[in-house]
């Protein structure tokens, strides 16, 4: 895989893992992206700690709204929130993404790594930062 081919795939999957977060859909999260270990608990599927995550930005979002009276989403994908792509000698990456409520930054970011798997496919990892 070229670099070039490596940077746009894992742009896709960046795509894919904040419209699906903007659309609330978190479980379905798990079948292109893993989660950060920290968010799994023992014994837990990743499409339930995805959903754990859900709940946690659920709970985030509208603790802004009560704080600011207003609505508070995650926007659709924007590709000047995407911060570069590299990828490194060992064909791993990691890049951040900085969401979006109506078009305005949040005050957390989403973090994913990149690598390839036994068959040549590009992985990526999910986590927040705040």
């Amino acid at each position: 895989m070229t670099e070039w081919e490596f940077k746009t795939k894992a742009a896709g999957l960046v795509k894919s893992i904040v419209n699906n977060i903007a659309a609330k859909k978190y479980t379905e999260l798990a079948s292109f992206a893993r989660i950060d270990p920290s968010w799994v608990k023992p014994g837990q599927t990743q499409e339930q700690a995805f959903s754990d995550f859900g709940e946690w930005l659920d709970g985030q979002l509208s603790m802004w709204e009560e704080d600011e009276e207003r609505k508070f989403v995650v926007d659709g994908f924007d590709e000047s929130c995407l911060d570069d792509i590299e990828l490194d000698e060992d064909n791993t990456s990691f890049t951040t993404y900085n969401p979006t409520n109506s078009g305005e930054e949040l005050d957390i970011w989403f973090e994913i790594k990149f690598g390839l798997d036994e068959n040549g496919q590009i992985t990526a990892t999910f986590n927040v930062n705040c």
